[in-house]
């Protein structure tokens, strides 16, 4: 390998990750535990408010979150809070891909300015021992238990919860009933296998039109492409200690021929998804009408029955992602709260973790967010199953896979997947070829992260 090629794609994988949130590095994320703030008062040893006052009256909440939840969880869920407690609400937000590089600042100042997070997967499993407060023995285990299991156990990092998910969103199958029909397809009928997926997509590509289009944007964007494949293959991409990566197998293959074919081999999914780093985005473009079928989560589904930013209005449908050698497979989405552990607030921003999966919340997330909510017992609720149609599809989702692989070296190992993918799409790399070098390099950033942190 020349050094000029060489230096080009450090280059590459330096955007790659940058993008991909580990603008700090994984170094803050390695670090020995540093002290925290002290924990809340004993019941014991707190004052009981005075009878009829509320329970947080004259206190304060500082909320750190991403920009994506300031019109429900800021606007909806914090005035409600607000009027339960007593307690008034400080706000921050920062954008969603901003958020890994705060949390490597905090933990390397012990910044105790806030007192609960937004958090996910992967930054529950970077900085739950650094930065989040372990809730194992603290947070209600009644309340944990009437939780979906699948977005709890996100949230839990080698056995020590950090924290609570509001929602059980995971990638669903969604497509245009009016492309299909159109293309002589069953509008009613959808794939069910990866092969049929790309027979269907084979007659909806036409016209400058693409059947598809999968994130590859970025590090995380490119990884999640790569993971919703994986997950139907009946394959498990990282030991369950989180030490293997094991991407160098007839599953590992299976998922990266799948990729080939559809933007190489079959020319169906759209080459523009390789600058798209946000299913957001990924949304819109379906929206418009311009594409048959694509992964997608389920308040996709809600904002395209909108009017005001849908052309697809009553011709879309939801189903279960067609599988590789499972029937399904998806990549979790899910969301939720952690209490910063450097916080002098942990008795307040415990009641904020309670807030989110109350009843009254969780029907929020499900009526106006359009996500599927964490608490099981809402799924029930005959408003919810009426207005949001395509959770009988998240239910029959949740039945196979979704992992998302959320790790300290995420971003790093993702940016390694999306490198090679990409020039695999380009024609400079064959599927075995991808395989075997993400292997390599990628189990090298996971063995250096283990030995720095032990």
């Amino acid at each position: 390998m020349s050094e000029r090629f060489a230096q080009q794609r450090l280059s590459r994988r330096t955007f790659l990750t940058f993008a991909g949130m580990t603008i700090a590095g994984s170094a803050l994320a390695a670090c020995a535990v540093a002290p925290a703030a002290p924990a809340a008062p004993a019941g014991g040893e707190t004052a009981a408010p005075a009878e009829g006052a509320l329970p947080f009256a004259d206190r304060t909440l500082t909320i750190f979150s991403a920009q994506h939840h300031h019109a429900d969880v800021k606007e909806l869920w914090v005035p409600i809070f607000e009027e339960k407690t007593g307690a008034k609400v400080e706000w921050i937000e920062v954008g969603g891909g901003d958020v890994d590089a705060k949390y490597a600042v905090s933990v390397a100042s012990q910044d105790g300015s806030f007192d609960t997070m937004y958090t996910w997967e992967t930054l529950n499993a970077k900085y739950g021992r650094t930065l989040m407060e372990d809730i194992t023995d603290s947070f209600d285990s009644g309340l944990l238990d009437g939780l979906v299991p699948a977005p709890r156990k996100a949230l839990n990092f080698l056995g020590r919860q950090y924290g609570v998910p509001f929602d059980s969103n995971m990638a669903i199958f969604m497509w245009n009933k009016e492309i299909y029909e159109a293309a002589g397809l069953d509008p009613a009928t959808p794939p069910e296998t990866f092969e049929q997926f790309r027979e269907f997509s084979k007659a909806t590509t036409s016209d400058g039109k693409y059947a598809t289009l999968f994130t590859m944007g970025d590090a995380n964007s490119g990884f999640v492409t790569y993971i919703s494949i994986f997950n139907s293959s009946g394959g498990q991409l990282l030991s369950d200690d989180l030490t293997k990566l094991q991407l160098d197998t007839d599953e590992g293959l299976a998922a990266m021929q799948a990729l080939y074919d559809l933007f190489v081999t079959d020319k169906t999914a759209d080459p523009a998804g390789v600058t798209v780093a946000s299913s957001i985005e990924q949304g819109k473009i379906f929206r418009a009408g311009n594409m048959a079928h694509y992964y997608a989560f389920p308040n996709h589904y809600t904002l395209a029955q909108d009017p005001e930013q849908s052309q697809v209005v009553d011709k879309v449908q939801t189903g279960i992602i067609p599988g590789l050698s499972l029937r399904s497979g998806s990549v979790n989405g899910f969301e939720g709260y952690a209490i910063n552990r450097f916080s002098p607030n942990k008795e307040l921003a415990l009641a904020w973790l309670e807030h989110t999966i109350s009843p009254e919340v969780q029907s929020l997330v499900a009526l106006n967010w359009g996500r599927p909510p964490a608490l099981s017992a809402t799924f029930d609720d005959p408003a919810v199953a009426e207005k949001a149609p395509q959770f009988a599809s998240v239910k029959e989702q949740g039945g196979y896979p979704s992992p998302r692989y959320g790790s300290p070296f995420y971003f790093d190992v993702g940016a390694v997947f999306v490198e090679h993918m990409l020039a695999m799409m380009d024609g400079n790399m064959t599927p075995e070829e991808a395989v075997s070098t993400i292997q390599g390099e990628a189990q090298q950033i996971i063995d250096d992260y283990w030995a720095k942190a032990g």
